[in-house]
């Protein structure tokens, strides 16, 4: 009789503790599971978009969701996102220290901007100082720069393919254009930027030296 009542206690005890999380996934009941599931309040707004947007991604896919309770879809979709997150700062890092590795061994200032004009077109220009840190010439380099506010916020990337030799140790100078557009807001805020109000950052994509070695 004891065991025949706890086993009743468990089996009401389990009944009561599924809820709609616990409900197998089935695309044709889908819109009432989702709002049984909100009304149930069992899922933060930030898991309800986490678990809407792997559904959608399953369906894109051609991913067979059946047999899978809501919570299990839920899990995995959590799972999957952990994983991007550790993939995308994965690469974050590996994009610092490149960063670092190549901007050790050539640093990038800009010491000059202004504005001018010619042939009814005006252009924004950059003075650029390039400095070799290395033992070995420079042949060749490309990269970009980008200008930031004080805050950090960028205003305007410039792509920079320059093939200019540089001597080990030494500091080559250049001034360069982009074409000014009067209705595009970051030539706007570059050009009535004073350089004081100014951040540069050189990410230096590949190096390219006269014994035909190179870092990248």
């Amino acid at each position: 009789m004891k065991k025949t009542i706890l086993f009743l206690v468990t089996i009401t005890f389990l009944i009561s503790c599924s809820g709609p999380l616990d409900k197998q996934y089935n695309e044709d009941t889908l819109a009432e599971d989702a709002k049984e599931i909100k009304e149930a309040g069992d899922l933060s707004d930030e898991d309800a978009q986490i678990m809407a947007g792997w559904i959608v991604r399953a369906k894109m896919t051609d991913e067979k969701l059946e047999g899978k309770t809501y919570s299990e879809i839920l899990n995995e979709a959590k799972d999957y996102k952990k994983e991007q997150e550790a993939l995308a700062e994965k690469a974050k890092l590996e994009e610092e220290e490149k960063r670092q590795r190549l901007g050790s061994a050539l640093t990038v200032a800009m010491y000059d901007k202004g504005s001018e004009k010619y042939d009814y077109q005006e252009y924004l220009t950059y003075s650029l100082a390039f400095e070799n840190k290395t033992d070995k010439e420079i042949r060749a380099f490309k990269g970009s720069i980008s200008i930031q506010d004080l805050f950090e916020t960028e205003i305007k990337t410039i792509s920079l393919t320059i093939d200019d030799p540089i001597k080990a140790g030494e500091t080559f100078k250049g001034t360069y254009t982009t074409d000014y557009n009067q209705f595009k807001d970051e030539d706007i805020r570059l050009k009535n930027k004073d350089m004081d109000d100014l951040n540069i950052v050189w990410t230096p994509e590949k190096i390219i030296f006269s014994d035909g070695s190179s870092l990248e």
